[in-house]
């Protein structure tokens, strides 16, 4: 009987540690300091949609979920500290009903670098639903460097004074070493 009383308490502590964490965007007054022994970095990413959505599940490191006070109709920031590692998209629910799970890994993939703010792109979504289920969606991830630059200038500088930038989302993009060279390592062409 105690055997099967620590199997199901292994059990339940696996799928426990399995779970999302719920977290929320760091906000304006909000003074945020990097862990440096847990070696995190900032996730910066921008989701414009026309619905307001549930939830977002990114998996990785530490996996999250983004709730619904940051994910209203029309164009969101969220800014994250999360450690260093490979992370990517895997689920994103529209409703109690209607989800979306199935991303290719390579284009919805992107790296938290430590002690850097990792600018993942914006996610445009145009959502339509049925009653609770979803008859059409369209997804994409767009690079708008420059508009998320303005976004931390604006409303983070002290996050981002003395910090790397990189566009960590898929391609390339030297947009961030060309206009902060002095923060970035490599000089852009």
């Amino acid at each position: 009987m105690t055997q099967f009383k620590l199997l199901l308490l292994a059990c339940l502590a696996i799928i426990l540690t399995a779970c999302a964490t719920k977290v929320s965007s760091i906000k304006k007054e909000q003074s945020v300091t990097l862990n440096q022994q847990k070696k995190e970095g900032f996730f910066l990413l921008a989701v414009d949609t026309n619905r307001q959505l549930q939830e977002i599940v990114i998996s990785g490191p530490k996996s999250i979920a983004l709730g619904k006070e940051d994910l209203k109709k029309g164009n969101n920031y969220i800014l994250l500290n999360l450690p260093e590692g490979e992370y990517t998209l895997s689920k994103i629910k529209f409703n109690k009903y209607a989800r979306l799970k199935s991303f290719d890994d390579e284009l919805w993939s992107f790296r938290v670098e430590k002690n850097a703010v990792s600018y993942v792109g914006h996610l445009s979504m145009k959502v339509y639903t049925y009653w609770w289920y979803t008859s059409y969606s369209q997804l994409e991830l767009l690079n708008n460097s420059s508009i998320a630059l303005e976004y931390m200038e604006n409303n983070f500088p002290t996050i981002l004074a003395g910090k790397k930038m990189q566009y960590a989302g898929p391609g390339k993009d030297n947009f961030f070493n060309v206009v902060r060279p002095q923060y970035n390592t490599t000089t852009g062409e």
